[in-house]
């Protein structure tokens, strides 16, 4: 009987630290989910107190900064007025630029500078005053004082 009671007593000792190894498991498991709960409530509490600054000190500021904003676009969007408005008048003078040296017969504006003050050739002194005078009437070009105060 001896044999046979001490049988079961190593059994039932054996199921019970079986069942003692699994729940020591289980305790490492919920004691490793605790400290990972504890370091997401940290970053929680991080992200908040980050939220509250943000809110109570950033804001305020961005808000004060956009009358700034909306000025400095204002003078951005001015300037891209006057910009337009100097393509414009560029565009205009290359033209009438092209038309004056197609009517003088200049085709290249590095030679047709040079070219009135060749002295070999007076031919072209007659075609020109042949051609009939057109009254020359300059290009309006922008006026930079029309798009800035001048205090």
């Amino acid at each position: 009987m001896s044999s046979s009671h001490n049988e079961n007593m190593i059994e039932e000792l054996a199921k019970d630290y079986a069942d003692y190894a699994k729940m020591k498991q289980f305790h490492e498991t919920i004691e490793d989910v605790m400290i990972r709960l504890e370091e997401f409530q940290s970053i929680v509490g991080m992200v908040q107190a980050e939220s509250s600054e943000c809110m109570n000190e950033h804001i305020p500021r961005i808000r004060h900064m956009r009358k700034e904003l909306v000025t400095l676009c204002r003078k951005i969007d001015a300037l891209e007025h006057v910009l337009i408005a100097a393509n414009v008048s560029l565009t205009a003078l290359e033209t009438a630029v092209d038309t004056a040296e197609a009517e003088l017969g200049v085709t290249d504006r590095f030679f047709g500078i040079l070219n009135p003050l060749s002295f070999f050739k007076k031919s072209q002194e007659s075609v020109i005053g042949n051609k009939q005078q057109q009254a020359f009437e300059p290009p309006t070009i922008y006026r930079t004082e029309d798009f800035f105060n001048t205090e």
